[in-house]
């Protein structure tokens, strides 16, 4: 027996008259027999078809929750009066722009995020929602609520109602702003990561209004402590005075005048005229106590502390690989005139730019002729000094930038170790060895620095870099919630894992080749002290000028050895250390008094699988 369709089965047109009759109503909700005659008649005794209007007739606009549905519509899409839509950008303008803006590599460091903000819907998703939603709402053609059956030409169309006033643009972002500072000053999760969160949550909202929350929400963590202080003289919630201060940082006390009742104006006007010069430097700063005791002991810290306050511009990388740093930067400042693409004064690969492209759409992304990488995380590639054919490693390789460098440097020959602890980080990192062109890159995931597969190596290394974990002080300009992050009691747990890296990473030094050390703080005790801690306890090293090496490549580049330093306010770079060692030939044996040669042959093992 051949089994009839089911309703969904059918084509639309037959399933709405399956499941409606002659009134257009499912004869799941029509009243049967009687009942339904009454019904028919109505209260009045007139025919259902002869009366005015009917319930289901009425546009979802005069419906409370239709009401609602085109204010909020009509919120969203006009962002505020006279300005262009907020949804208007193009499909993942906000994604790329959340990225580029706030490194998320890294995090931003996705940042973009990232923060590297690392959002992963389009603002045209959003717009595209306002859209459908507004035209209901306007009591436009909606086909799923179409009732031929009660159709009345002759009935004027009324006009929508809303059911609560449009709120100023100022009003809708200091909210926005201030929900997101709620989520992330838990402290929960890395700033870029619970940014990039809270907008994922967001879809609705445009690139626009992605970049300017990010920007604000960014700048309320570079001076968190002074806008706190400042926040104690006013009322309302404590969330909400930070929002108001940082939207009037990045857009101006004047664009925020709808948003604010009369106190709140008059409060944002006082703590403006506040003379920065009369607070303490850490509240001026906005740093914690720990971390003034500490950059105050360093040559000019008011301009240090001022540098890592302001926002980093975006660095580029040419890949050598691929591309020819002149040749790409020509090229940019044709197609990319308007974020003014320089050469970087000490990189030779190295291009800055103003401002925050969404440079991830880009073509020259997408091949692999250009990353984004740090002018100072550029240089590490110059210490170590990478050499066709040779056996490196990069020791904490995390997202790959520098195993990038030293991969195309090496014009993708020998082989080069990318460890990580970290399997989530290698799993990023490897579409972009693939995007690089390189083939001689091998992401190894190790489970602490004593792994097997890091004993298999002892001795065999040509090059080892060790970027080791670190409090991140040196790029507070990328990442500002790391100095709230971050306790003195931390920084004692992070001195003993990078001097476990270090002798881990030592081993695996061949007899004349080179380790070496960074680190991307400003703080003693994770770089010379750390240093001067290796050497006491390996004396088959020595150590190397690291500061005239990195002066032979750089001829503008002025430090004073035997480390390098690299300094925001005096480089323009994040802060970054670095130590370069060598061991000696003479004498140079392995772990437990075997020569290199004699332990490899009793491993048995060569390489790490």
């Amino acid at each position: 027996m051949t089994k009839s369709p089911s309703p969904r089965s059918r084509p639309a047109g037959a399933r709405q008259a399956a499941s409606e009759g002659r009134d257009g109503r499912s004869f799941f909700s029509r009243p049967k027999g009687e009942a339904r005659q009454a019904l028919e008649r109505g209260r009045d005794g007139r025919p259902a078809g002869k009366r005015d209007e009917r319930p289901e007739s009425r546009s979802p606009s005069e419906t409370p929750r239709g009401g609602e549905r085109a204010s909020y519509g009509s919120e969203r899409r006009d962002g505020r009066p006279g300005q262009r839509p907020s949804y208007d950008a193009p499909r993942g303008g906000d994604r790329g722009g959340e990225r580029a803006s706030y490194g998320s590599e890294r995090r931003d460091g996705r940042p973009g995020q990232r923060p590297s903000y690392d959002a992963s819907r389009g603002g045209d998703r959003g717009g595209e929602r306002a859209f459908h939603g507004s035209e209901r709402a306007e009591g436009g053609a909606n086909p799923g609520r179409a009732n031929p059956g009660r159709a009345n030409p002759g009935r004027t169309p009324q006009k929508p109602q809303a059911s609560r006033p449009r709120q100023p643009y100022a009003a809708i972002r200091i909210e926005q702003v201030q929900r997101a500072l709620g989520e992330i000053l838990q402290w929960t999760y890395p700033a870029d990561a619970a940014l990039s969160h809270w907008l994922r949550n967001h879809p609705n909202l445009g690139a626009r209004d992605r970049s300017e929350v990010a920007e604000a929400v960014y700048d309320v963590l570079r001076h968190l402590r002074r806008y706190r202080q400042f926040g104690e003289s006013g009322v309302g919630p404590a969330s909400r005075r930070l929002a108001i201060l940082g939207l009037a940082a990045t857009l101006g006390a004047g664009e925020l005048a709808e948003g604010l009742d009369a106190a709140e104006a008059e409060w944002l006007r006082r703590v403006s005229q506040i003379d920065l010069a009369t607070l303490p430097r850490a509240v001026r700063g906005s740093i914690p106590d720990w971390l003034d005791e500490r950059l105050g002991a360093m040559d000019s810290p008011e301009t240090l502390i001022e540098a890592l306050n302001r926002q980093a511009s975006l660095d580029l990388r040419v890949n050598p690989l691929k591309a020819e740093r002149d040749a790409m930067l020509a090229e940019l400042q044709q197609g990319a005139g308007r974020y003014a693409p320089v050469a970087m004064p000490y990189s030779p690969w190295g291009i800055r730019m103003e401002g925050r492209p969404a440079i991830n759409r880009w073509p020259q992304f997408e091949n692999g002729s250009i990353e984004v990488q740090d002018e100072g995380s550029q240089l590490l590639a110059l210490l170590v000094g990478p050499r066709r054919g040779e056996m490196i490693i990069d020791f904490c390789a995390g997202a790959g930038g520098k195993t990038l460098l030293l991969g195309a440097l090496m014009r993708s020959t020998g082989r080069l170790y990318a460890f990580d602890v970290s399997a989530a980080r290698l799993a990023r990192a490897k579409p972009r060895f693939a995007r690089s062109g390189l083939s001689n890159v091998v992401p190894v995931v190790i489970d602490n620095e004593n792994d097997a597969r890091v004993k298999r190596l002892a001795g065999k290394a040509q090059r080892v870099l060790v970027d080791a974990p670190c409090s991140g002080i040196g790029t507070l300009r990328r990442n500002p919630d790391l100095k709230w992050r971050q306790h003195p009691e931390a920084l004692a747990e992070l001195g003993q894992l990078q001097e476990r890296i270090l002798n881990s990473a030592a081993r695996c030094v061949a007899p004349g080749g080179r380790l070496v050390y960074a680190t991307c703080s400003l703080l003693a005790e994770e770089n010379e002290a750390q240093a001067e801690r290796f050497l006491a306890s390996h004396p088959d090293f020595e150590r190397l000028d690291a500061a005239g090496i990195l002066a032979a490549r750089c001829e503008n580049l002025k430090l004073e050895g035997p480390y390098v330093q690299l300094r925001p306010d005096v480089h323009g770079t994040d802060g970054f250390f670095a130590a370069v060692f060598e061991r000696r030939k003479k004498g140079a044996v392995a772990e437990g008094g075997e020569a290199p040669e004699a332990a490899e042959a009793a491993d048995g093992q060569g390489e790490p699988a």
